[in-house]
């Protein structure tokens, strides 16, 4: 008797014990077969901002109703009309990207990648919109690669304007040439006649010179060249970035 005594005030504590212990309440994944829950409930237990992906926009979804054209007839029973006759199209769903993003920056993103853009790719309105998606969604190694691509970018901007000026300049410098050297041809014409040689010394020397003036244009051109290239590369790092 003694013994089953023992037995017993060792089960006793034991279940006290185990009565005490602080366990967290049942979470979504808990009941996640017993009720008709979301997809990600079926994985594990999420985090709010990783439910945000997988979810819609209820605001956007009446308001979508109200575009279509549904208004409400009988407010206590709960049925709806609609203003014309058309049939109405499915509402268009608006994904957690796109509610983080926001309208503004949406358009702005669209604008800016759009073929008919002549301004070409923003990349700082896409280096914003991935910030922001990362304050939400965390990936790995994008903030440092988002601050190396701002960098880059700023560094081959500041290089294609700096190209482009010193191009602008060569070629004012060149049509101000051209118009000398026309009417400088008409002077030599008479010139000649007089002293041959001399006329043969001054267009070689300019020769010389419109060849070094357009070796140098030729140079610019192709770095102007390699720095497109590089500015389309990052464009192609930052459209897989965002996908």
């Amino acid at each position: 008797m003694a013994l089953l005594a023992n037995h017993l005030e060792q089960i006793s504590l034991s279940a006290k014990s185990i009565s005490e212990l602080e366990l967290p309440p049942p979470k979504i994944f808990t009941n996640a077969l017993l009720n008709n829950q979301e997809i990600t409930t079926l994985i594990r237990d999420t985090e709010p901002h990783e439910r945000a992906l997988f979810s819609i926009d209820p605001n956007a979804l009446s308001r979508n109703r109200q575009q279509n054209g549904f208004v409400p007839i009988d407010t206590k029973s709960g049925h709806q009309g609609r203003k014309s006759g058309f049939p109405s199209a499915h509402p268009i769903k608006q994904s957690a990207v796109s509610r983080l993003l926001g309208k503004e920056m949406l358009q702005e993103i669209r604008q800016s990648s759009s073929a008919r853009s002549r301004e070409g790719v923003n990349v700082e309105v896409l280096l914003r919109g991935a910030e922001k998606l990362c304050e939400v969604y965390t990936v790995a190694g994008a903030t440092d690669r988002i601050r190396v691509l701002r960098n880059r970018h700023r560094e081959v901007a500041g290089s294609i304007a700096m190209l482009e000026e010193k191009v602008s300049k060569q070629q004012s410098l060149l049509d101000r040439r051209n118009l000398a050297l026309n009417s400088e041809e008409r002077e030599d014409e008479q010139d000649q006649e007089q002293d041959p040689m001399g006329h043969n010394d001054t267009l070689g020397f300019l020769e010389e010179d419109f060849q070094v003036e357009e070796e140098e244009i030729r140079e610019l051109e192709a770095r102007k060249k390699a720095l497109e290239e590089r500015v389309s590369d990052m464009e192609r790092d930052l459209g897989g970035l965002l996908k």
